[in-house]
């Protein structure tokens, strides 16, 4: 068929949307206008193609969209003029920008894809105990402090449980003081008049006895007043040495062991402070470095759990930045710290943003940055560069970029197979 012809020309030049436009033509035969060139169409293909539908229709008769041969001709004939002309574009564009992109290609050694982050990394505050966030301090794009304070998870219980191990601890240091003063100067003094008196008793007690001794021998005093006089005698002296002991003790102070037993009760009250200030701290969520608050996780309110750590906000020192690239392993050879770099963004579709490889991993992996264009390989072994962008450069964290790795003689492969 003539249809077949211009088909196969067309693919010969490689149009294929036009090949595709001219099969969705109706199957009847396309009649040409008779020429120079043009094959015959016998009279009885000419006279004996129906229309669809046969019955009613006739023989002899063409469908209404190519009743005008010499309108379909027009047609097939521009389709291939229009390859033709294509075709010749499209070979010549190479030769005019080949030595253009040759240079291009020339001067850079590896491009990667890769991600922006801060220089320190993303830091995720995650909760580490169970309750509600009762104060959220920080909001998106905050700068934020070491240390610092960002949110407030429930915390009454803590707050009790810590003023009571306070309590305890000055109840324990104030029994440590007493042991190591000792007695008081009044209380000594009191025990010394206490045995001053329990002496004078005593005394009189002796001399109360003496006279009635030699009495009682002569049956003037009886055996009765005798006994009495010597009990009085015998408990006199009895209260003397009491009050004696209890002097000399006032005066040896504290005994060494009852001092190390209260040093022993608050040290432990320290330590129950200790506890108490830790729980009561792990309420307080802070931030771990000085930087922005790049996202706000939760609000006041929300549940927090430490199973699996509920995560809070994340925060980044914004003041240096870095990309993360990752090079493909047939590409590493090229790539060394200290290459120039630069940084090409479909955000900013007209810059370009200087930078300086600082490192170069050691040890492949998976790829983990996903450019979403439908030639790219998910399954390949790549490994991670650090490029320190430029002091004055200022790009969102998280943005995905192409690394353009500048030509290093030091580092290329020639050099380093020689």
């Amino acid at each position: 068929m003539i249809q077949d012809r211009v088909i196969e020309k067309v693919r010969t030049r490689g149009c294929r949307a036009d090949v595709a436009m001219i099969e969705r033509i109706s199957p009847h035969p396309v009649l040409l206008p008779m020429g120079e060139g043009t094959p015959e169409l016998s009279s009885e293909r000419a006279t004996t193609s129906p229309l669809p539908g046969g019955e009613g229709q006739g023989e002899g008769r063409f469908p209404p969209f190519i009743a005008r041969p010499n309108v379909i001709s027009a047609l097939v004939l521009a389709f291939i003029a229009a390859c033709t002309l294509g075709a010749s574009a499209g070979l010549a564009q190479p030769a005019a920008n080949g030595d253009t992109n040759g240079a291009q290609a020339a001067r850079y050694a590896v491009a990667a894809p890769g991600l922006v982050e801060p220089a320190g990394e993303e830091h995720v505050v995650a909760s580490q105990v169970i309750g509600v966030i009762k104060e959220m301090r920080v909001e998106e794009n905050d700068v934020v402090a070491a240390n610092q304070v960002i949110a407030v998870v429930e915390n009454s219980e803590q707050v009790a449980r810590l003023a009571s191990a306070r309590a305890g601890l000055a109840l324990r240091k104030a029994e440590l003081d007493r042991a190591l003063n000792g007695p008081r100067p009044e209380e000594l003094r009191q025990a010394r008049a206490m045995l001053a008196e329990m002496e004078a008793n005593h005394d009189l007690a002796r001399r109360d006895f003496d006279r009635k001794a030699p009495l009682a021998k002569t049956g003037t005093a009886s055996e009765a007043a005798l006994d009495l006089a010597r009990s009085a005698l015998n408990a006199g002296e009895a209260r003397k040495s009491t009050a004696a002991e209890r002097l000399a003790l006032l005066e040896a102070g504290t005994r060494a062991e009852d001092i190390a037993g209260a040093r022993a009760q608050v040290v432990f009250a320290e330590a129950e402070v200790a506890l108490a200030e830790s729980l009561l701290d792990k309420s307080l969520i802070r931030s771990p470095v000085a930087g922005t608050v790049l996202r706000r996780l939760r609000v006041t309110g929300e549940a927090v759990t430490n199973m699996d750590p509920t995560h809070i906000a994340i925060i980044g020192d914004l003041r240096k930045l870095r990309v993360r690239a990752e090079v493909d392993e047939t590409d590493v050879s090229r790539v060394a710290a200290g290459q120039r770099v630069e940084i090409a963004a479909d955000a900013f579709p007209n810059r370009r943003f200087g930078g300086s490889v600082f490192r170069v991993s050691q040890r492949f992996g998976a790829k983990a940055v996903q450019t979403g264009r439908p030639s790219e390989k998910v399954d390949m072994k790549v490994l991670q560069v650090l490029i320190d962008l430029d002091p004055d450069v200022k790009l969102p964290v998280g943005l995905r970029v192409d690394a353009y790795i500048l030509a290093n003689a030091g580092t290329s492969p020639v050099a380093q197979g020689q």
